[in-house]
């Protein structure tokens, strides 16, 4: 009785009409892998069936569709194969009578790369002598040797400093 129970309850909640439908939760160093269109003519008296089905190199955490049209309810959506936590998604969608089907479909991966982490590296020191400043005048540049900071940058922290 329970598993057909939990088997009618799987049936309700994978077919959804919607305008927006999503499942599972984008978190902040998700990564978004796919970011596509899917489109299929709309045949007059009858309901158009599209598939979509993707693999992906990483368990998806999150997928979206989005319809595009907004005109009615928008299509049905059913989970035929894969999902969360798989590493592949299979979709079939299911017009309403005489549309077409035009959504977007985003889906999301855990990003398993661990941060960069940045430590500051010790201050470079640069002397230079220049003909136009007096005999035994020195100049010495000390700059930040971050690879990031350039020459025009307005936030440099370079200091140029004259020395006798």
């Amino acid at each position: 009785m329970k598993a057909c129970t939990i088997m009618f309850l799987g049936c309700i909640f994978s077919l959804v009409t919607s305008r927006d439908y999503y499942v599972g939760m984008f978190k902040r160093n998700d990564l978004l892998v796919a970011q596509d269109r899917l489109y299929k003519e709309g045949v007059p008296f009858k309901k158009i069936y599209a598939k979509y089905g993707r693999i992906f190199k990483c368990p998806i955490t999150y997928f979206r569709v989005v319809d595009r049209l907004g005109i009615g309810r928008g299509p049905k959506i059913e989970i035929i194969r894969g999902g969360l936590r798989h590493k592949y998604l299979v979709l079939r969608l299911q017009s309403l009578y005489s549309y077409p089907i035009s959504v977007n479909v985003y889906v999301g991966c855990e990003n398993k790369i661990p941060p960069k982490t940045t430590t500051p590296k010790a201050l470079t020191e640069l002397t230079t002598t220049h003909a136009g400043l007096k005999d035994g005048a020195t100049t010495v540049l000390v700059e930040n040797s971050n690879a990031t900071s350039t020459s025009s940058d307005a936030n440099s922290t370079s200091a140029l400093t004259t020395l006798k």
